[in-house]
Order: C-alpha cells, then sequence, then structure tokens
C-alpha cells in the first residue's frame, strides 16, 4: 500500500513539472476582485503637473480611478533631473504600492531598471513601449498611443482652415506648420500623421516644420510659433507638452490658429477670449482613459502584464476635440466634413502610416516633399 501510495506521489509530481514547462505566458492580474478591493495605485510624474497637457492628462487619469474604483492614490511629481528617478521608483517599491504608474520617453529605462530588481513589483508604463523578448519586463504592463492617427485628423483641419475664405485670421499662402518638442521619432510619428492628414484634402499643401529641443520650455515655444507664422503658416498643430503652450501665445500675439495636444486646451484657456478662440481644436491622446481602462482590466483579472497595449481613435483614447469654440469658430461645411474623416478613421477606411513603420531616410524625404 504505501509502495503504491508512493508511486501515485512521484506520478503527480512528475505531471506537475511538466505542466510548467511549457512557454512563459504574459501575467494577469487576480481574477477574484475580492483580493484587490483596497488596490493601491501610485503615479510617478517625471516632471510637473501644471504643463495643461500630457501630464495633467494623467493626473486626471488618477481621479478617475480613485473615483470609480475606490482605489487608494498618490501622485508624486519628481521634477526633470532624471538621474534620481531611479531611487525614487525603489523609495516607493518600499512604500507598498500595489501598482506604479508612469510615463514617457525620460522614465523608461530607469523603470527597466528597477523592474528587473523587483519582479513582484507591478509596473504600467504609458506612452513608451520596452523590450518584451526573452521574458524581459514581464512586469510592465505598456501602453502606447496612435498620436498619427489624431494627427491625421489635426492635419486634415488644419489644410482645410488655411484655404477657406470664411477663416477671418487665414491668410492666401497654403502653408500649415507644425511645432514639435524634439526631432525623435515619438514626435514625428504626430508630424507623419499631420502631413497625411493634410495631403487628404491637397496634395500640394506645403508644411513648415519646427523644434523646440524641449518639453519645458514655452519661451522656445513661442520662438519657434512666432517663426513659422513669419514663414506665412496660418495654423500651426503643436506637439511639445509644456512647451508647446507657447505656441498658444505666438498664435494669439500674431492673430493666427493652432491646434493643440493632449489636453482641450481652448477650455483650459477659456479665462482669455483671444488665445482660445485662437485655439481651433486640440488632438487628444487620452492618457486619462487608458489608464482607467487598463486598472479596470487588473481589477477584471485581464490585464496581461509583459505585453503592449495600443490605443487610437477605434479604442476612444485619440480624438480631436468638438466643443463649445470649435462649433463656434470653425464654419458648418468643414465640421461636415470633419465627421466624415473622422468616422472613416474609425471605422479603418482611412489607413493612416506610422513614423514607427518608416524608415529615418523616408521621415526625411516626406518632410522634404513638403517644405515651403
Amino acid at each position: 500500500m504505501k509502495k503504491n501510495l508512493t508511486l501515485l506521489l512521484i506520478f503527480t509530481l512528475v505531471l506537475t513539472l511538466f505542466a510548467g514547462c511549457g512557454s512563459p505566458q504574459a501575467e494577469t492580474a487576480p481574477s477574484d476582485p475580492e483580493e484587490i478591493t483596497s488596490l493601491k495605485v501610485i503615479l510617478l510624474v517625471p516632471g510637473s503637473l501644471g504643463d495643461k497637457s500630457f501630464f495633467d492628462s494623467a493626473n486626471a487619469g488618477m481621479k478617475l480611478i480613485e473615483s470609480n474604483y475606490d482605489c487608494t492614490t498618490k501622485v508624486i511629481e519628481m521634477g526633470t533631473d532624471d538621474t534620481k528617478f531611479a531611487s525614487t521608483i525603489e523609495d516607493v517599491i518600499d512604500e507598498g504600492w500595489d501598482i506604479i504608474i508612469t510615463g514617457g520617453i525620460n522614465i523608461s529605462q530607469p523603470l527597466q531598471m528597477v523592474a528587473e530588481k523587483y519582479p513582484d513589483q507591478k509596473f504600467i508604463l504609458y506612452d513608451e513601449p520596452v523590450d518584451y523578448s526573452d521574458g524581459k519586463n514581464s512586469n510592465i504592463y505598456s501602453m502606447t498611443y496612435k498620436a498619427y492617427e489624431g494627427s491625421f485628423l489635426a492635419g486634415a483641419l488644419a489644410a482645410m482652415v488655411t484655404t477657406s475664405e470664411d477663416m477671418p485670421n487665414a491668410n492666401p499662402e497654403n502653408i500649415i506648420g507644425f511645432a514639435g518638442g524634439f526631432d525623435i521619432p515619438l514626435i514625428n510619428d504626430f508630424l507623419m500623421g499631420y502631413i497625411q492628414g493634410a495631403q487628404y484634402i491637397d496634395k500640394d499643401i506645403k508644411v513648415g516644420v519646427g523644434y523646440m529641443n524641449s518639453f519645458t520650455d514655452a519661451a522656445k515655444g513661442k520662438e519657434v510659433g512666432v517663426a513659422l507664422y513669419n514663414a506665412k503658416a496660418d495654423v500651426i498643430y503643436q506637439a511639445a507638452g509644456g512647451a508647446g503652450l507657447g505656441v498658444l501665445d505666438a498664435a494669439k500675439e500674431q492673430k493666427s490658429y493652432a491646434i493643440g495636444t493632449d489636453s482641450d486646451q481652448s477650455v483650459l484657456f477659456a479665462e482669455d477670449a483671444d488665445k482660445s478662440n485662437a485655439i481651433l481644436a486640440s488632438m487628444l491622446k487620452r492618457v486619462d482613459l487608458s489608464i482607467e481602462k487598463a486598472i479596470g482590466a487588473y481589477i477584471e483579472g485581464t490585464l496581461e502584464f509583459g505585453t503592449v497595449e495600443s490605443y487610437g481613435i477605434a479604442e476612444g483614447c485619440i480624438e480631436l476635440t468638438d466643443n463649445d469654440y470649435y462649433q463656434r469658430n470653425i464654419p458648418e461645411s468643414i465640421r461636415t466634413q470633419m465627421s466624415d474623416i473622422m468616422a472613416k478613421a474609425s471605422s479603418g477606411e482611412i489607413e493612416v502610416r506610422s513614423a514607427f513603420d518608416m524608415t529615418e531616410d523616408e521621415i526625411i524625404a516626406v518632410k522634404n516633399s513638403v517644405k515651403p
């Protein structure tokens, strides 16, 4: 009897070992909501709040999860000294947070270094993918955004405005502008979508391009904006975080138009009528909604760490604002055409190419082809 029992135990152990020898699977959250009713979530901002753009959108996401999921939340502004990012993350881990959320290009490498040292800690990284090959970063869930889709909409709007006789601050030149933070793939993804959207309306349109080499220097943003307006652009799409706010100041000063990003910037500046009315619309990368979606999936037990998910128009995380300013300042004929374009982009009828699918030479060639 003892011999049979021993054989049974050995057989069971062998089956267990073989069951664990398959290919590694992405780790999901617990499927029992009772296990995570007191979820503790912290947001680390690699910069400061108050940018009226990217970081403020992430902070809005924390307010959503606190309200909708009764999470315990905290936000820490880390400033811009990236040499301190890794140590800050480690300090936060010691506080016992279930999920640490952060995002952006500057925080990605420090986060991955720390994540490797603390494999049991769960992280959500927004707006930046990581390398998942060979089982790397299996405790990080990464969210990226199809900025090129929303930028396509911005380009189509700008192209229609610049040739419209119904827009009082449009000039006769068929030139629009783009002001980016840095000449990097992340920002050129906005630019490539913007150019494609403009060319969807007018294949001969010209696009002036300028970079601030900053995501925080609003004075430099204004300088770049003024230069583009002086070069005959009458609509500038800015994609530069806090630095892009300077472009909005330039639009007001030059009595021209701008398209904002990440937050509904015409509403944010409602106290300044000249500035808010100069902002035709804003392309929203809904970091707030993506954070809410990710935490909701975690609570449901469906969030897969060790994977990346891309959010676009169809997922409700990329959009062009349609507010009172848009309704008041954009002619009905343009709004009607934009509605049709939005529907086609959402359904996939209009396909937009991402800069991440282009070579550097291709991106340069596209820029040169539309240079005024």
